[in-house]
């Protein structure tokens, strides 16, 4: 063969793998019929990882796409086309694979290529493990047997898949969800009705577990869901530490310093949010500044502490002035002399503007009685906003401008209910929503 032939048959190699990809990436190629979006997105990072990396998969006007990429390893992803069509994906380096669907037609999906096989029997395990998650369960040790008899079921097919990095991809993402399934077993106590102590074998599980201390459950929530049980089963068993528990039970799992402090300050963030634990305020910010080195994290406490004292029951409330809508000032302290029931909301705020229709008729329940005075203060910026929104609803309660509210009072969230008693003592600031059917009974308790 002469020269010139060896460089064609050179550039056709060549052209041919530019064609075809690497045959190292992962391949996706398909058709996507009445698609309006021009692209959608790849989750290319770890499922709980702390960052998430998408890419891009352009899609041409007719619906095809042609995505490839070098994967720093296999994983289970997804690919999102719009914000209603979702397709799971198996990401595996060496495969190509196909997908062609019709977006108009929920759950139309058709995968192909060298991984059809393991997409079929993907689709298959998940459909199983929904149906067993959805049963009921008499005990902690029937679900566990249950699922531990399910996984050794799905060891025994993965033997026929003849692609290995799948058969451990699969079973991998197969014990992560038998491992939710057991941490969760809590939620169906709750349904129940039963305290989080119900269940003698789900306390030995919790108790001696050391696989929630990975720092994967840090991300997917799952080590904040643990040690919200161990509060509750201190709690339930006689307890009435349940954060400084939550705090040892933290410092015993946990041995990487990094993921043990994360756990301590988000500890801390759930206490300083609380209102049931006021007794643990003293041993709670004297142990946590004896673990936090960080200066800014030691003042951090210290604000956060102060502003609970502050805001304690039986404390005073924190005066402020604020303003009508005709533009006149006066002061919360000026409405002292009845139980002030406080709603704290904005006119960007959706849930807060769902509230109103109950807080009509609570202010049409109290309207006579000189007990209570219903209060809504507002921390629009947009002060515009506020007034056009009070001209077409015409609220028949007390209306307040004061956009500082929410710092003055800790809250991190709206809408908040505020209960201050006639003397000006804070009964609580996290009181239930007007919306709550057990509001009016509450209320009355709450002014004996």
């Amino acid at each position: 063969m002469n020269v010139i032939k060896l460089t064609m048959v050179a550039c056709l190699a060549a052209l041919w793998a530019a064609c075809a990809g690497n045959s190292d990436e992962y391949v996706l190629t398909g058709k996507l019929k009445n698609c309006q979006s021009s692209f959608g997105v790849i989750r290319v990072s770890e499922a709980y990882s702390d960052e998430i990396k998408m890419d891009t998969v352009r899609i041409a006007a007719d619906g095809t796409f042609r995505y490839s990429c070098k994967l720093e390893r296999p994983r289970i992803s997804f690919l999102m086309v719009g914000e209603q069509s979702f397709f799971n994906l198996i990401l595996i380096n060496g495969t190509t694979n196909t997908l062609e669907a019709d977006l108009s037609i929920p759950g139309d999906c058709q995968m192909g290529g060298d991984l059809e096989t393991a997409y079929s029997f993907y689709k298959n395990q998940q459909s199983k493990l929904t149906q067993l998650s959805e049963k009921t369960y008499s005990s902690f040790q029937e679900l566990q047997e249950t699922f531990f008899n399910f996984q050794d079921s799905i060891r025994q097919e993965l033997s026929a898949i003849p692609n290995q990095e799948f058969c451990r991809l699969s079973f991998q993402e197969l014990e992560s969800m038998v491992f939710l399934y057991q941490i969760t077993y809590y939620d169906r106590l709750r349904e129940q009705n039963l305290p989080a102590n119900a269940d003698a074998d789900y306390n030995r599980y919790m108790l001696g577990n050391k696989q929630i201390a990975a720092p994967e459950n840090l991300s997917n929530g799952l080590l904040f869901y643990y040690l919200g049980w161990c509060g509750q089963y201190r709690v339930a068993s006689g307890g009435n530490d349940p954060f400084q528990y939550q705090i040892a039970v933290a410092c015993d799992k946990i041995k990487d310093p990094v993921l043990q402090n994360k756990t301590l300050l988000s500890i801390l963030g759930d206490f300083f949010g609380s209102e049931d634990s006021y007794h643990e305020v003293e041993n709670i910010y004297t142990q946590a500044k004896a673990m936090l080195s960080d200066s800014l994290q030691q003042a951090w406490l210290t604000e956060k502490y102060t502003i609970f004292q502050k805001l304690r029951p039986g404390a005073p409330a924190i005066d402020c002035e604020w303003s009508d809508v005709q533009g006149r000032s006066s002061r919360l302290s000026d409405l002292f002399g009845k139980v002030l029931y406080i709603d704290v909301w904005a006119t960007w705020c959706g849930p807060c503007c769902a509230e109103i229709p109950y807080l009509e008729k609570l202010a049409a329940h109290y309207k006579n009685d000189a007990r209570l005075e219903i209060v809504s203060v507002s921390v629009d910026a947009d002060h515009q906003a506020w007034k056009n929104k009070l001209a077409k609803d015409k609220p028949q309660w007390k209306q307040f401008l004061q956009e500082d509210f929410t710092n003055l009072y800790n809250i991190n969230g709206i809408p908040r209910f505020l209960l201050i008693d006639r003397t000006g003592k804070i009964i609580t600031v996290d009181a239930p929503r007007p919306s709550d059917p057990e509001i009016i009974p509450w209320l009355e308790e709450k002014m004996k």
